[in-house]
């Protein structure tokens, strides 16, 4: 109330909704912080069902944290495998998300940080070999069921060691061979490597443990280095791994062919128990038995039922054998009958032959040829005794008109050579006179055809010069 009595009520203030206020301060956050890196460690982490991940980044110096929304997207592209207490460099945006009212950071991209460096080396050395096929399933073989020789590789004054020969004495009657090396340090994955080349000279080594007892996740890094896992994969016996304790694993794990969880247990992996071994055989030999035994009990029964029945066929056969043999007697009569006739029809025949023989043929015609041959050889010879003077008289006769012709064809061959003779080259040059021939031999028959300095050959009757055109005197 007022000096002049008049009452004055209070002005009632603007107020702003809930969804206004959110409203306001995600426009505000997310403009002023819209591309922020942050780094910090990682804790209360949950992979929801969509793939997306939801964790806390925390300061481990302050007591401070933000809430982050990793989308499955994004997640998906940094191929990281976020865990408790990594430590994590991200970038993204700052939120608020207006069902609860929260303060939240958007994560865009992630990478690993500080500590967590190795761990993301370590997971691209896993996603590396992996890819390799140094992980895959149907690459596992299986461990020989009663091996004769163990090896190890391990430290020698280790637990692991102790604990993996005192199982195996109990257990299997086996040779053990030891390839002592380093388990952990800088130098631990070389002599690891080189005592896993080195064990596998031994010729009848049927399977191999490489291992270690527990230890922090540092004591464990040599089990992890490149050239461990692949000297395990390359491995020429099944390997098993028996790294740390149960809890912990390895790359050695993944690339061996059996993991075992302890030291012990891959001993009780490596070979069977006699105890257990004697005893399977000892029911594999009671069941043989009495399978042997029922086997034997049906083949008697079966045999004495085949004896009944062969003893009683062999009765019904009697008469069939009694027709057999009256048969076989009928049939040898027969063919000795037939057999005779036979001889008797061959020997007619061969005497057949034999006077048909060519041979007594041929001496027959040569009989007669001979006595035909005296009777002509008389009027053969008068015949070529008048053939022969016949042959006489015309040659005689044929004598003189051979010769007459001779004559005249001498006479016509002497008046043609002589007209050869006045046509010849030579006939002219033999009367003095010379041919001029150019360097191709052809005859040069005007002075036009050659010129100064050209080289002549003169062909004479008797031997050539040769010669070279000069040029005309004029006047």
């Amino acid at each position: 109330m007022t000096d002049a009595g008049v009452i004055v009520l209070p002005v009632r203030p603007k107020a702003m909704t809930v969804g206004e206020l959110t409203r306001h301060v995600k426009t505000k956050l997310e403009a002023d912080y819209a591309q922020v890196w942050v780094e910090g460690e990682i804790s209360q982490l949950k992979i929801a069902a969509s793939g997306h991940a939801y964790f806390d980044l925390r300061d481990p110096m302050v007591e401070a944290r933000i809430s982050c929304c990793f989308f499955k997207g994004p997640y998906a592209k940094t191929r990281l495998s976020l865990r408790e207490g990594m430590k994590l460099l991200i970038r993204g945006r700052v939120s608020l998300y207006p069902p609860r009212g929260s303060f939240q950071f958007i994560v865009e991209t992630a990478m690993v940080s500080g500590e967590g460096t190795a761990a993301a080396a370590l997971e691209a050395l896993k996603r590396k070999l992996e890819a390799e096929g140094l992980f895959a399933s149907e690459k596992k073989r299986k461990i020989p069921r009663f091996p004769r020789i163990v090896g190890v590789v391990t430290a020698e004054t280790g637990a692991a060691f102790a604990d993996i020969c005192r199982v195996l004495r109990y257990r299997w009657p086996t040779h053990v061979v030891l390839a002592n090396t380093l388990v952990q340090g800088a130098d631990a994955p070389a002599q690891i490597t080189a005592a896993i080349a080195s064990i596998q000279r031994v010729s009848a080594l049927d399977v191999l443990i490489v291992g270690r007892g527990g230890g922090a996740s540092e004591d464990l890094a040599a089990f992890n280095d490149e050239r461990v896992v692949r000297a395990i994969a390359a491995c020429r016996v099944p390997v098993i791994s028996a790294v740390g304790h149960e809890v912990d694993h390895t790359l050695a794990d993944l690339a061996a062919d059996l993991r075992a969880a302890t030291p012990s247990n891959a001993a009780e992996l490596a070979v069977p128990e006699l105890v257990g071994v004697r005893s399977e055989l000892a029911q594999r030999t009671l069941r043989l038995r009495k399978s042997m035994s029922s086997v034997i009990d049906r083949q008697r029964v079966r045999l004495a039922r085949l004896d009944k029945l062969l003893s009683a066929k062999s009765r019904m056969i009697e008469t069939p054998r009694q027709r057999i043999d009256e048969a076989l007697a009928r049939m040898q009569r027969v063919v000795l009958t037939r057999l005779r006739r036979a001889r008797v029809k061959f020997s007619v025949a061969g005497q057949r032959l034999e006077s048909a023989h060519p041979r007594v043929r041929l001496a027959g015609h040569r009989a007669v040829l001979g006595n035909q041959a005296a009777s002509l050889r008389p009027a053969m010879v008068r015949q070529l005794a008048s053939s022969q003077r016949a042959l006489e008289m015309q040659r005689t006769a044929l004598a003189p008109a051979m010769q007459a012709a001779l004559r005249a064809r001498r006479v016509q061959l002497q008046t043609l050579a002589a007209k050869l003779h006045a046509l010849s080259p030579l006939a002219i040059l033999a009367r003095g006179y010379a041919v001029a021939l150019d360097e191709q031999g052809r005859a040069v028959i005007r002075a036009d055809d050659v010129g100064p300095g050209d080289s002549l050959t003169i062909r004479l009757h008797e031997g050539s010069l040769d010669v070279l055109v000069k040029p005309r005197s004029v006047g």
